[in-house]
């Protein structure tokens, strides 16, 4: 509670906030980032608050981030939630602050900023700042909620993954209470069109499996394009392996522009973060990803995690 504290202490003396979270954001980036920002709005309305970082249209309905000139860094408080590693914090400005506080639920790779609150038993950064919300008797707008609740949800694996305890749903009920409209919420994360099904073929259609378990599929930038998706968008199909009895662990390389591939580790039981941080990544210990140049660095992978099994 001390630290809570020292963190409201800390958003009270700035005139202004920005909050910063990840790079290719998930739904916890962005409603750890949008719910803080919702508020501290709502509880200190003399407060400057802005978002930034790259934006996303498939999480759009979450929130728009700001666009904000250099200057505005130089006296201001940045929080950065749901981020392990500075190298992937989103707009490198964020050395420029006056103050920088870390909300995280990853291990703690690097750590940064004057204040770090780093608990990986939370499921989320945004159950973290909900949290925080209820524990320092913040008034909570619906749109904080919303988007929280949307944050918690998505990493939770709608509250399936380890990691889902009591106090999850004790903060997810202060949430609800407030009466955001959850159908339309989950409408519009269970909503999909047929194109998704079409990509989940082509997984389905396209994944080798190794003889220890090891689940594994290779999306080129051309067939990324056929379907009018990007690797920024890949986290959404993280689990289109996840469930079957014979797959230990499932890995999406999918590829950028740039040739580069973006790499999400996903594991039913064995930890596979390790190696994820091998490979310049981080994460969960059954949930990871990384950014990698090639495919030799893929077989690289492969072979790690298969030997892993």
């Amino acid at each position: 509670m001390d630290l809570l504290k020292t963190i409201e202490e800390e958003i009270k003396k700035f005139q202004t906030i920005i909050i910063q979270r990840h790079v290719n954001p998930d739904g916890d980036a962005y409603g750890s980032q949008f719910g803080l920002k919702h508020l501290i709005e709502n509880n200190f309305k003399d407060k400057k608050v802005y978002v930034v970082g790259d934006e996303f249209e498939w999480l759009s309905f979450l929130g728009k981030v700001d666009q904000i000139d250099d200057e505005v860094f130089s006296e201001a408080l940045v929080i950065v939630t749901d981020c392990a590693n500075v190298e992937r914090i989103s707009d490198q400005r964020f050395s420029k602050a006056k103050q920088i506080i870390k909300i995280d639920h990853h291990p703690n790779v690097t750590p940064y900023g004057y204040i770090m609150w780093v608990d990986v038993t939370f499921t989320s950064a945004s159950e973290m700042v909900g949290y925080l919300a209820v524990q320092l008797n913040w008034n909570i707008p619906q749109e904080a909620a919303r988007v929280i609740f949307c944050g918690t949800v998505t990493d939770s694996g709608r509250f399936l993954y380890r990691g889902t305890t009591a106090r999850t749903f004790e903060v997810a009920s202060v949430l609800l209470k407030t009466g955001f409209d959850l159908f339309a919420l989950y409408k519009k994360l269970n909503t999909r069109k047929l194109s998704d099904l079409e990509f989940s073929n082509l997984i389905f259609n396209t994944f080798k499996l190794t003889k220890k378990g090891l689940a594994y599929v290779i999306i080129s930038l051309e067939d990324l394009k056929k379907h009018n998706l990007t690797a920024e968008m890949m986290n959404k199909y993280a689990n289109t392996l996840a469930g079957f009895e014979e797959i230990k662990v499932w890995i999406t390389f999918s590829q950028f522009e740039n040739k580069s591939y973006r790499v999400e580790f996903r594991s039913a039981e064995t930890v596979i973060n390790k190696i994820a941080a091998k490979y310049g990544g981080g994460g969960h210990d059954l949930a990871a990803g990384a950014i990698v140049p090639d495919l030799e660095t893929i077989n690289a992978i492969i072979k790690d995690i298969d030997e892993l099994l």
